[in-house]
């Protein structure tokens, strides 16, 4: 049974890789591969219910359909015939199994300009797998305390509960609590060791709220600042649609088409550069601290223009 089906994955390899190259004559190809034409056509039959779009330019004869190519599709070859194989299999299984299969087959086999979604996602670096990150997976899946060396303005070394690796705004990060319970944020790429320290602790199930409901990096346990802000009346179904700010929470629709939010932030660099990213289209309120800061950052730059 096995070197059956080593035989045919060989062939249906040999197969995909003559299609790829144009047209093929049945009768030649079985030729050359040492089988029948009826083997050959029982192929092409898996081949097409693969989902790989064959077509017929004169009897006895295929080939793939004008403009597509495993080469396009970012296929090997090798790729395709396992895909072939396997979807025979599934159709053998049934159920459940047969239609995730297919729906597998038709992401595998889209290619991008036939593709009716496109998600742009926030570039940024690339994760790591080293025996730093190894060791910091471990010990948040197990909760054990770890020392972790960091290189920032200075190198510094602490023992911290890891709690999460996290991505945020392109960049990877530790998120850990110290003894203390202070937060601690640490890049990845900034990380020069970690250490498993083999003690184990008890999980802060409050870290799963305070994710939710952040915006970005600059979360805390605690969000002392509440802040009172106004939307215009143009950009203000943005707001209506979507949380910009922590515990974004709009208070007040005003018969001019403008609006008033409240939100909480853990410190002013939570909240401020999105704020700068929406004027003139957004007015702080309250608190006046932020106010005064938004007017200093915007005073600065006028200032960097003379």
């Amino acid at each position: 049974m096995q070197k059956e089906m080593q035989n045919k994955l060989t062939r249906l390899l040999y197969e995909l890789n003559a299609l790829d190259k144009g047209t093929i004559n049945l009768v030649d190809l079985a030729a050359e591969v040492g089988v029948t034409v009826r083997t050959l056509q029982r192929d092409m039959n898996e081949i097409e219910s693969a989902e790989f779009p064959l077509w017929n330019p004169k009897p006895g004869s295929y080939a793939f359909i004008e403009g597509f190519s495993l080469e396009r599709m970012k296929l090997s070859s090798e790729e395709a015939s396992i895909l072939v194989l396997m979807s025979d299999m599934a159709t053998t299984l049934g159920g459940n199994f047969g239609r995730s299969f297919s729906l597998l087959k038709k992401r595998l086999l889209t290619s991008p300009q036939h593709n009716p979604f496109f998600i742009k996602m926030e570039s940024g670096e690339m994760y790591q797998d080293t025996v730093i990150t190894r060791t910091l997976e471990k010990c948040v899946r197990t909760r054990e305390w770890v020392t972790v060396c960091y290189q920032g303005g200075k190198m510094a070394c602490y023992p911290v509960r890891p709690l999460k690796l996290m991505w945020a705004e392109g960049f990877w990060y530790l998120l850990a609590l110290t003894d203390d319970d202070k937060l601690l944020k640490f890049r990845l790429e900034k990380i020069t060791s970690a250490t498993e320290l083999k003690k184990s602790f008890k999980y802060n199930k409050n870290i799963e709220k305070i994710l939710r409901e952040s915006t970005n990096i600059w979360f805390e346990q605690e969000r002392p600042i509440e802040v009172s802000l106004e939307v215009s009346a143009q950009c203000a179904k943005y707001f209506k649609r979507k949380v910009y700010f922590p515990l974004q929470k709009l208070e007040k629709e005003l018969e001019d088409g403008r609006i008033v939010l409240s939100c909480k932030a853990a410190k002013e660099e939570e909240i401020l550069p999105t704020i700068l990213h929406w004027l003139p289209h957004i007015k702080v309120l309250e608190p006046a601290s932020l106010h005064s800061r938004v007017k200093e950052v915007l005073n600065d730059y006028l200032r960097s223009l003379k």
